[in-house]
């Protein structure tokens, strides 16, 4: 069965309308003896106009006599669930006030719309296609595609329950409902629901590993719209109000989605678009920020851990030079902390009969704090710039004598996480004699004050 064909003398005839889509009456050429002069537009054979009743429906197509040969105007048209929804389809558009046309060809013959609707100033035409059959979806999107490189919008229609090409291409699936109510659109249509954090400058799921406010990107998610009656869907695409999308912000973890949605569901996924495009802005930023942060602590960590192997090699260098100046100035042998203490400045005290009398390469940023405990005595230098920098903090007039010595080349500062690096923690226990494992300084002790114990005497230089 088909719907149009050609009168020898009105030309292209529509049979689903009464006046036959040019003027004349329907009634006049049906079973008109002899025949109507009616011809099929595709295959040129002859054709019969019938009238017939199917539930609700009264149909009016058009037949191909018998022996007729293959037609691709009358294999579009198999099918009674075909033919009522190409029905439907037309007296929608019609309703809507918009002209529709079945079986439109392209005038290269690369497509033919099953209903052409066309808008009264003629300015959109839309190719509502019922697609009942199985189609690949390959074949879908080269059809669509060539609609759009003609200027015609489409949108396909069909009520098989498994569609591959439903997210593809603008699309919806359809219903008939078994007690004759109007026909559902059941797939194919969306709407945003939109959902935000109460403060929107603080996204409350901010799990994205930098520390801060960053703005909410919004969490709203697209929902499948409906179902709704076919006659509002054809409505909606007429008016404009509806229009296929390819959505932006997933709901299916698929890949390209296409829906029909409204203008107002596309403002709000856009809002959320736009926020989460700033959103990630501002994280990028925040995260370059605090990468370069924690790029800063750790190379002043790696300063720190350095500046501090410095200092336990220039101690240890200095405690044979210390032993001798104190035993030729003071007369007897002292004894030495096995470590710097805070207490007198992270540098190593040097006793003499259990009392206080030297510090060997006090840190000259502690020395404020300890001015009166550290003023009575002498305090020892590794070099001349290190003595400056101590004589800078202490009490003016405090004796600091520098005892130059030669001292190893400075350890390179580790790179970020070398592996075997001492960290700041073990450097500080280091200096504090805690897990360590070198053995005492030559000529030391852990002798404290008031322990009334001396250092073993090293041998007198000659």
């Amino acid at each position: 069965m088909v719907f149009v064909g050609v009168h020898g003398e009105w030309g292209r005839i529509d049979a689903t309308q009464a006046d036959l889509g040019c003027g004349q009456d329907r009634e006049s050429i049906h079973k008109a003896k002899p025949p109507a002069p009616l011809t099929c537009d595709e295959c040129g054979w002859r054709l019969h106009l019938v009238h017939k009743t199917h539930g609700a429906y009264e149909l009016w197509f058009l037949r191909h006599a018998a022996h007729a040969p293959h037609c691709e105007a009358r294999l579009a048209g198999e099918g009674m669930a075909h033919h009522l929804l190409k029905l439907d389809l037309a007296h929608h558009a019609r309703a809507a006030g918009w002209s529709a046309e079945y079986e439109v060809a392209a005038p290269d013959g690369s497509w033919r719309a099953d209903v052409m609707a066309t808008s009264p100033d003629g300015t959109r035409r839309v190719a509502l296609e019922a697609q009942m059959a199985s189609l690949s979806l390959t074949d879908v999107k080269a059809r669509t595609d060539r609609y759009a490189a003609a200027g015609v919008e489409a949108c396909w229609f069909t009520d098989r329950k498994t569609v591959p090409w439903l997210d593809a291409v603008p699309s919806v699936q359809i219903v008939r409902p078994e007690d004759g109510g109007a026909v559902q659109v059941t797939a194919g249509a969306a709407r945003f629901e939109p959902e935000w954090c109460h403060d929107r400058a603080d996204c409350d799921r901010n799990s994205w590993g930098v520390e801060g406010a960053v703005p909410c990107g919004g969490h709203g998610k697209w929902a499948a719209a409906g179902p709704f009656p076919l006659d509002r869907f054809v409505a909606a695409i007429c008016a404009n109000s509806t229009r296929p999308h390819r959505l932006r912000v997933p709901s299916w973890e698929k890949g390209e989605t296409w829906r029909w949605v409204t203008r107002r569901y596309f403002e709000l996924e856009e809002e959320q678009v736009r926020a989460t495009s700033w959103r990630k802005q501002v994280r990028e930023r925040l995260a370059a920020v605090q990468q370069r942060q924690r790029e800063a602590r750790a190379a002043a960590e790696r300063e720190h851990v350095a500046a501090i192997e410095a200092l336990l090699q220039r101690q240890k260098a200095l405690v044979k030079p210390v032993v001798e100046f104190v035993f030729h100035e003071a007369g007897v042998y002292p004894a030495l902390g096995r470590d710097g203490i805070p207490e007198f400045a992270m540098g190593v005290p040097v006793y003499v009969r259990g009392k206080p009398y030297a510090v060997i390469c006090p840190v000259a940023g502690r020395v404020p704090a300890l001015r009166d405990v550290l003023a009575p005595l002498v305090l020892f230098a590794a070099t001349e710039r290190e003595r400056d920098r101590i004589a800078a903090q202490a009490v003016p007039g405090q004796r600091v004598e520098t005892l130059t010595v030669e001292l190893p080349p400075p350890a390179p500062v580790p790179g970020p996480r070398e592996h075997g690096g001492p960290t700041v923690k073990q450097a500080v226990n280091r200096m504090f004699g805690l897990d360590r494992s070198e053995e005492p300084f030559e000529g030391s002790a852990n002798v404290g004050p008031g322990t009334g114990t001396a250092a073993a005497p090293p041998r007198r230089p000659g």
